[in-house]
């Protein structure tokens, strides 16, 4: 049983009215296990991780024009297609072309190759890195370096990294003498990493490790975390457990002029735990799992919780789906009529109303027959009317003119005499014209010439004869032309009323029939939508009825109670003892920190307290402010403080995790003019004087490192010169 779980079961006990927490420290010791929560503190000692050569060898392509290219023979190259690049260090940006468009051909151009070879052997303490420029091989020092110790391809210009052939960089890592050993190819590694035997023994090659270009990380992470005594740092993000490992660690140990977020390390996630481990306080580990576990267990949890919550609406709006259903069903039914019919009802109807459509269809064509006859009829009187009225003009305009007695001629008015007048009987002729009478016409009182037309004379003659009845016909009346056409028309025009009214009569019944079907026709289709509003209505009242029953899901909690109880107060617990452990060490690496500030060129900030998340108060002046508060030239110089007094306190003190191993990248990039670097410089110095530490310092402002370090522990190029 351990002390930890007896603190756990104490701090459940304390816990009233839940008895499934009340379990003894064997339990404990067993969820804690399976939680993988350690159950004893571990020791932080720290192990001293030292760069002792470095070296790596290859080819440069330089223009005809570079100097290091004079008097050498260029070739022709295919210019390769460039990648984006990504700088690890600041003062040795790439600059590439833009990519080939489609159907672009690539450029050949000339280069003259240039071999080159490049070892130091950097010593202990502060090691400087200087250029008179930019652009002159600093970056490229440290990226070798720190390839070489993550295992993965610093951030290279392209060209660099296409020339870079081989690396060798040996290590000491605590009592072993280590050499990590490689080809580069395009940047791509494959190599080993040897043991040459232990400081100041013989040397004893042993292969440790082989790896490529996908293994060469996790290679690296799996030799250098136990030797470094640095354990894994679990963390909880959003919805999944992430195991930072080797190069988290690795990462925080470089301090870039252009990442000053957050104070330690450079994964602002991480800041708290990078923080707490590099303190080295002994339940660090502990606690970060523990608080891992439960936060794992929380998103579990809530999880579910999530997922009932949206069952739970998921199932009340299929509840109101179903009761609006029930209701729209119901009014639907209310509207239909009550009524209820047969089809054969329907179809005798239809039948008998199709029936009576075709007999007004027959009178509609008889009707339009007769109404021709009518029309025809009508004609018919009227012509014999034209001819009774011009027959009786003209028996009078005859017996008018033949009454005349004219007394002169109507053309020459020469006198008619009585003499001729009287003459007429017996001369037969006319008094007026002369010309010779008609005699048979003479005798029916007719005057007419002889030279006139049989027919004329007849129908003359036939006009003044009146009328009278024929012995012939007797008993027989007369028949008039215009009489029999009126009587024809009036028959016609009462056949047609006659016609009209039936065809209204059997209209009006046909329609009535026809009102009746159609009605029969809609409760038919009433009764049909009647059936499937009731099937409507008995689904969703069934669906309603088990929605009801079934009730609001709730939610099925996926977590042990227990276990999430032991974690909790796991948490809790380590809390407790991480803080009390941690707070007085704080204390006085605050403390360091200012005094290191202040001899870094930042005097004017006081009363520096660094706290157990891994932020930053303090006095600016008379004002109280925090690191983010600072500007990016104070950030610089307290992250590097920050860095440096973890360092001197786990190596003062025995405790911490920090290996004592650091890569400044230049700091006089932010406002630090070279006095302000060389106090740095000199600090730095003091400092690792006093502790063991390597740093590496690369800086464009070369004259502090020469005025201040050793041969030994600089490479500086002067004004245009390059650093290899």
């Amino acid at each position: 049983m351990s002390n930890l779980a007896d603190e756990i079961v104490k701090n459940l006990a304390r816990r009233q009215g839940d008895r499934r927490h009340q379990m003894d420290a064997a339990d404990v010791d067993t969820i804690l296990q399976d939680m993988n929560i350690p159950t004893t503190a571990t020791k932080a000692v720290p192990v001293p991780l030292r760069a002792t050569r470095i070296h790596f060898r290859g080819t440069k392509l330089l223009k005809p024009s570079h100097p290091d290219a004079v008097g050498r023979q260029p070739l022709d190259i295919v210019a390769s297609a460039p990648t984006e690049p990504v700088t690890l260090f600041d003062d040795e940006p790439g600059v590439l072309d833009p990519p080939l468009e489609d159907g672009e051909q690539q450029a050949v151009v000339q280069l003259v190759p240039v071999p080159f070879n490049f070892q130091w052997n950097p010593q202990s303490g502060v090691n400087g890195i200087g250029s008179g420029r930019n652009l002159r091989g600093k970056s490229t020092i440290l990226n070798v370096l720190m390839w070489s110790l993550t295992g993965r391809c610093a951030r290279f210009q392209p060209d660099i990294k296409l020339w870079i052939e081989h690396v060798d960089v040996d290590w000491t890592v605590g009592p072993e003498r280590l050499q990590v050993t490689f080809e580069a190819r395009d940047g791509k590694a494959a190599g080993q990493v040897l043991k040459l035997g232990d400081i100041g023994g013989p040397d004893r090659t042993t292969v440790l490790g082989e790896f490529d270009e996908v293994s060469f990380e996790h290679v690296m992470g799996s030799l250098m975390m136990p030797r470094l005594h640095l354990e894994r740092i679990p963390v909880w993000t959003d919805a999944l457990e992430v195991i930072h490992t080797w190069p988290v660690y690795a990462s925080s140990f470089v301090v870039r002029a252009k990442q000053l977020d957050p104070i330690v390390g450079n994964e602002q996630t991480l800041g708290i735990r990078m923080m707490q481990m590099f303190v080295g306080t002994d339940w660090v580990p502990a606690h970060a799992a523990a608080a891992t576990a439960k936060r794992g267990m929380e998103t579990t949890r809530k999880t579910a919780t999530d997922k009932a919550k949206t069952a739970g609406e998921t199932v009340k709006a299929l509840r109101d789906t179903s009761r609006q259903a029930v209701d729209d069903a119901k009014d639907e039914l209310a509207r239909l009529p009550v009524q209820d019919t047969d089809l054969k009802t329907v179809l005798e109807l239809a039948n008998r109303a199709s029936e009576l459509s075709r007999q007004v269809h027959q009178l509609d064509t008889r009707l339009l027959a007769q109404t021709e006859l009518v029309d025809t009829a009508r004609q018919q009187l009227r012509a014999a009317r034209a001819r009774a009225h011009t027959q009786e003009e003209t028996a009078l305009a005859t017996k008018f003119f033949h009454r005349m007695r004219p007394s002169v001629c109507p053309r020459c008015t020469a006198e008619v005499t009585a003499e001729r007048q009287a003459a007429e009987p017996t001369h037969h002729r006319c008094s007026v014209c002369t010309s010779r009478l008609n005699l048979e016409a003479l005798e029916a009182d007719v005057i007419v010439a002889a030279t006139v037309p049989p027919a004329t004379v007849s129908a003359l003659v036939s006009g003044a004869t009146p009328s009278g009845p024929d012995p012939a016909s007797a008993g027989e009346q007369p028949v008039d032309d215009v009489e029999a056409a009126a009587a024809a028309l009036a028959a016609a025009q009462q056949r047609t009323t006659t016609m009209q009214g039936q065809i209204r009569e059997i209209s009006a019944r046909r329609d009535a029939l026809a009102a009746e079907a159609e009605a029969g026709r809609n409760l038919l289709t009433a009764a049909n939508e009647r059936r499937t509003l009731e099937l409507r209505l008995a689904r969703a009242e069934g669906a309603l009825a088990a929605l009801d029953q079934s009730g609001d899901p709730a939610a099925i909690d996926p977590v042990d109670p227990v276990r999430a109880a032991v974690a909790d107060a796991a948490e809790q617990v380590l809390q407790k003892w991480v803080k009390d452990e941690q707070d007085p060490l704080l204390a006085t690496i605050s403390a360091e920190i200012e005094n290191l500030a202040d001899s870094f060129g930042a005097g004017n900030l006081r009363n520096i307290k660094l706290n157990g998340s891994a932020s930053m108060s303090m006095y600016k002046s008379a004002a109280k402010t925090t690191y983010s508060g600072l500007t990016d030239g104070e950030k610089l110089r307290l992250k590097i403080a920050t860095a440096i007094a973890l360092i001197n306190h786990g190596f003062a003190a025995n405790i911490g995790r920090h290996p004592g191993l650091l890569v400044l990248d230049s700091p006089a990039a932010e406002e630090m003019p070279d006095a302000d670097l060389a106090t740095m410089v000199e600090a730095l110095q003091t400092v690792a004087q006093g502790a063991e530490m390597q740093i590496f310092v690369a800086t464009r402002n070369a004259g502090p490192l020469l005025d201040l370090l050793p041969a030994a522990n600089r490479i500086v190029a002067g004004d245009d010169n390059y650093v290899w």
